[in-house]
């Protein structure tokens, strides 16, 4: 059934279209309306596009990031309270020897309620847990010894510290995805106007209107072949990702999941060729959609990657989609 909302509204609006496809989608229909600019008719579009869509490509990145971060923070956070219930089990029979036995008040104001509550530490207990220490071990700091006082005191800064850190980082994390929720709809809004404005420039020419945009790159689908090929280069080092025909049906996603050089992608007609004109190049941790004919000849059939460093090695990944 032909919708108002199908025709008029804001079809990149679902929830199945996560932000990455989006952007892979965004990104290979940007590089699929350059290639088609001969006469640019599409300048005014790609120079709407092209702003919003390294916007979105920063907001993943750094959600990605601030991901790897939180959870990191999560490991402190939890490596820490099994330390503490680790210290407090061992340094058991130091209190009751310091304090007079475990029947003794000052024994119980460090374990009321014996091992069990330390052994069980969480996030919730902990923050009372390490306060109780922190109180008793100033106040019987005498008997204890500067050591196992100061031991036992460290863990309240400690756990606030790190926990504090864990609790920016979530703060940090749902700024970002407001923020991002925002740059998503703008990019949306600009990849619905450039659908439009395709479909004015070729009314009814079903295919041609479709070799501006691989649907596919917004869903997971199954009928079309996807192959990774993960490279690990040396020092200035040239491979052959893979040698097969190609035709703009393909779509061909380049990332470059190395830290300290940067990769050169190109389609040659030898697999000792040197990068072309039409050569590009990956910065380490971005990505880049792209369909073969942006690589280099239709008639081509080797996309070799190559390490642009002459100092590090360099890691990518080329997925080939159809």
């Amino acid at each position: 059934m032909i919708t108002v909302e199908k025709l008029f509204g804001n079809i990149f609006n679902v929830v199945a279209i996560t932000p990455d496809r989006l952007l892979l989608f965004a990104k290979d229909h940007l590089a699929r309306l350059t290639k088609g600019n001969g006469s640019g008719k599409f300048t005014a579009e790609i120079a709407i596009l092209t702003p919003l869509i390294a916007v979105l490509e920063e907001d993943v990145s750094t959600v990605d990031t601030t991901l790897n971060l939180q959870s990191g923070q999560t490991d402190e956070v939890d490596i820490l309270a099994l330390n503490f219930a680790h210290t407090m089990s061992n340094l058991e029979g130091v209190v009751a020897n310091s304090l007079g036995g475990k029947g003794s008040i000052g024994f119980k104001e460090f374990y009321p309620h014996g091992l069990t509550e330390y052994n069980q530490i969480n996030r919730k207990t902990a923050p009372l847990l390490t306060t109780r220490v922190f109180k008793a071990a100033t106040k019987y700091a005498t008997a204890l010894g500067i050591p196992v006082t100061n031991q036992l005191k460290a863990f309240q800064a400690s756990y606030d510290t790190k926990r504090d850190a864990q609790t920016t980082s979530i703060a940090d994390l749902s700024s970002i995805r407001t923020d991002r929720g925002d740059t998503e709809t703008n990019v949306q809004i600009a990849l619905v106007q450039s659908l439009h404005l395709v479909g004015t420039l070729f009314p009814t020419e079903v295919v041609t209107c479709s070799g501006f945009f691989n649907f596919n790159l917004l869903y997971t689908v199954g009928h079309r072949k996807h192959v990774l090929y993960n490279e690990t280069l040396a020092i200035a080092g040239q491979v052959v990702v893979v040698n097969r025909s190609f035709t703009d049906n393909v779509t061909i996603i380049i990332r470059n999941t190395g830290t300290n050089a940067d990769i050169i992608v190109w389609i040659g007609a030898t697999s000792t060729d040197a990068p072309n004109a039409q050569a590009v190049t990956i910065k380490p941790g971005k990505a880049m959609s792209v369909v073969p004919s942006t690589l280099g000849d239709a008639d081509s059939t080797f996309l070799l990657i190559q390490n642009a460093s002459d100092v590090n090695t360099a890691h990518g990944q080329i997925e080939t989609i159809g």
